[in-house]
């Protein structure tokens, strides 16, 4: 045999022994969190219980006056309209550019999808802080 396939049968061994040993590290270190020890406790099979007919129960309770009240105030009997939260930067971060041209559009702000991540999102959150400002005055 050739030194490269020694070579090759060795690193394949060698990384086969660190899974498994950081296998059983981890199921080592669960046992001990969950146990108190290094004792595996032993597996405790649940019986199924035998299925019987529900019987019917109490009626739920009536809601409270405070929870009758905010459900009759005219704050949700008129379908006023909620500003929409825009998402923060770290959040417009994990997605993609085509979700947050999508998000921009849902607020009402048109974006360059040519420019990079990062400057959509500042010119999305400018935009978007703007709009909230003419919007309160």
């Amino acid at each position: 045999m050739d030194p490269i396939s020694i070579i090759i049968g060795l690193v394949v061994v060698a990384g086969i022994a660190t899974v498994v040993y950081q296998s059983h590290k981890e199921e080592s270190a669960k046992t001990t969190v969950s146990t108190g020890s290094a004792k595996k406790a032993p597996a405790v099979k649940k019986a199924k219980a035998p299925a019987t007919k529900t019987t019917p129960t109490k009626k739920k309770a009536e809601p409270s006056a405070r929870v009758k009240a905010l459900k009759s105030s005219e704050a949700v009997k008129t379908n006023a309209p909620v500003a929409k939260k825009v998402p923060t930067k770290t959040a417009l971060l994990k997605m993609t550019k085509a979700n947050i041209e999508a998000e921009a559009r849902d607020h009402g702000i048109e974006l360059d999808a040519r420019k990079t991540k990062e400057n959509m999102v500042a010119d999305f959150q400018k935009t978007a802080k703007a709009n909230a400002k003419a919007a309160t005055k």
